[in-house]
């Protein structure tokens, strides 16, 4: 595996040309008059001193979808033309046509579709002159190569080379090539790389018996796979969002040792759901199980619904759970495409686009359910769900000498492990600054009930207000509110990040006096029985202290 944007010694470089694979006469013929030379010459053709002829590399750029090319205009020939320039030493061609393609358009991180050659040809340069300097008439022994680039990355022109940067639409370039012999080459490399993205979309068909085959000896024990009835299949993959498996299991186990099917689920007193859920987060989950309790005990007869369709319809269920449960508990062949599917499929088809596209997710749900396998949906998904979990992990480190897919993979085979998938950058969060305040009264600790909607909505928590206050702010507060401040005392600070913004908090003990009607004021029963977010955990385990 290797880094395409690192330099390598390419050592069997005239092996790789020979590889080449011509499709027409003409390129039969260039190949071989260039591989003629590269015995005759060797390294020299590496270095432009070799006057009469010499290695060049392109990069022919293309945005996600194959529709637009990225283009330089140059001086030199007086037209819109792809990326590349001379390899200057260099055998490592598909190292140099990403080095050019940066410095000629601005653009940081160009992805090879593939590492193979799309293109060797023996292209003639007019005498002209350069920065001054006659160059006279000589051949290029061109390799180019795919590149794709995002068409968000900012564009700059390098003044030494171009006038221009720019996307160019596939059909208008005989408009703005003024190079009539470049215009079939540009054809030809398009129509390669949308070939090979097609045969890149075809791999996962390819990985499905690899997979089942590697699934038995390394699938993980998890309690909900020991055993999979419906309704515990369904609490675990709502347990599973947003939240790591390790942390789910304990809550799981508690979850079902009290409410173990689904009439009881929609029976339980709110209070109590929201205290079993407490410290899982995103608590809107919890109460969407309980409304789709109640929907499958008044319409379904307390089972689970059979399809993916019908399991769409129940609060909370959205295509991934849906598909979860319909291909592991009832044999729908379904995809369930979560991120770790998506991260797989990726890599292995080697595609550059941006997986958090609404467009690119729907079109690999649709490869997903061709591959899947017909007779094993639920192993094929839990497969794929493991494969993504263990082996192929995110952030640029899988284990990929443990992975079933590692020959078949273009991310692992062109050094892309570290770039793909490609992920859309998150918008910054907001960041609150909160003081919140630790009130106690009588041996007991003042409590909030939080609005009915929004952030965190039906749950306790401490009274708390917007902005940074140091002790004399606190009792100016708690004066607004009705209280009387006796002792007031930092208590630490803490940091809850929420998916949109991010919580800095700063909090103080208060012993007061006084009534308001907007606190209830808990013993130390009361305080263990209220659900209490976790962004308040540090803060809650400091009361608790106190109150025992």
């Amino acid at each position: 595996m290797r880094n395409v944007m690192q330099e390598q010694d390419v050592t069997d470089w005239k092996a790789r040309l020979a590889a080449y694979v011509p499709e027409t006469e003409q390129e039969r013929r260039d190949r071989n008059e260039i591989l003629l030379a590269a015995e005759q010459y060797g390294t020299q053709l590496l270095w432009r001193s070799h006057a009469e002829s010499h290695f060049t590399c392109s990069g022919f750029v293309m945005d996600t979808r194959l529709e637009k090319v990225l283009m330089v205009y140059h001086r030199i020939y007086d037209s819109f033309a792809w990326t590349g320039g001379h390899a200057d030493g260099s055998n490592d061609f598909l190292w140099t046509a990403v080095r050019e393609a940066k410095e000629e358009t601005g653009i940081r991180k160009p992805y090879p579709l593939t590492g193979a050659i799309l293109s060797l040809d023996i292209l003639p340069v007019r005498a002209h002159q350069k920065n001054g300097t006659p160059v006279p008439e000589h051949q290029h022994y061109n390799v180019t190569y795919g590149l794709i680039a995002d068409t968000r990355e900012t564009l700059r022109i390098a003044p030494d080379e171009n006038t221009a940067v720019d996307w160019i639409p596939v059909e208008k370039l005989p408009e703005i090539c003024k190079e009539p012999h470049m215009l079939p080459v540009y054809e030809k490399v398009i129509a390669r790389m949308r070939r090979w993205k097609a045969m890149q979309e075809q791999v996962m068909a390819q990985l499905t018996q690899p997979l089942l085959s590697w699934y038995p000896g390394h699938a993980r024990d998890l309690p909900w796979r020991k055993n999979r009835q419906p309704y515990r299949v369904w609490l675990s993959e709502i347990m599973l969002q947003q939240t790591r498996v390790s942390a789910v299991i304990p809550y799981f186990e508690r979850f079902m040792a009290e409410l173990p099917d689904a009439a009881a689920l929609a029976t339980v007193p709110e209070e109590r759901l929201l205290k079993l859920w407490e410290g899982l987060g995103y608590y809107s989950r919890a109460r969407n199980l309980q409304k789709a309790a109640k929907v499958i005990v008044s319409d379904f007869g307390g089972e689970l619904p059979r399809t993916c369709a019908s399991l769409k319809t129940l609060p909370g269920i959205g295509d991934y759970t849906a598909a979860a449960i319909a291909s592991i508990n009832f044999g729908e062949p379904v995809a369930a495409v979560d991120g770790n599917l998506l991260r797989v499929a990726a890599r292995v088809s080697g595609c550059a686009d941006d997986i958090m596209d609404a467009k690119v997710r729907k079109q690999f749900t649709a490869h997903l359910n061709d591959a899947i396998d017909l007779a094993r949906p639920g192993a094929y998904n839990q497969a794929m769900m493991d494969l993504g979990a263990t082996v192929c992990l995110p952030n640029g480190t899988p284990k990929c000498e443990a992975c079933p897919a590692r020959m078949m993979c273009e991310a692992y085979k062109n050094g892309l492990t570290e770039i793909l998938p490609v992920r859309a950058k998150k918008k910054a969060r907001k960041i609150e600054e909160r003081t919140v305040l630790l009130l106690f009264q009588n041996g007991k600790a003042a409590l909030r009930k939080r609005a009915d909607t929004g952030l965190l909505a039906s749950l306790w928590e401490f009274p708390s207000v917007l902005g940074n206050l140091d002790e004399a702010g606190v009792s100016l507060v708690l004066a607004q509110m009705g209280l009387s401040a006796q002792t007031v005392e930092p208590a630490g600070s803490a940091k809850h990040i929420f998916t949109h913004i991010e919580w800095d908090m700063k909090g103080y003990f208060a012993d007061v006096t006084g009534e308001t009607d907007d606190l209830f004021w808990a013993d130390a029963a009361a305080f263990d029985a209220a659900a209490i977010p976790t962004a308040f955990k540090k803060f809650a385990a400091l009361v608790r202290a106190r109150l025992q």
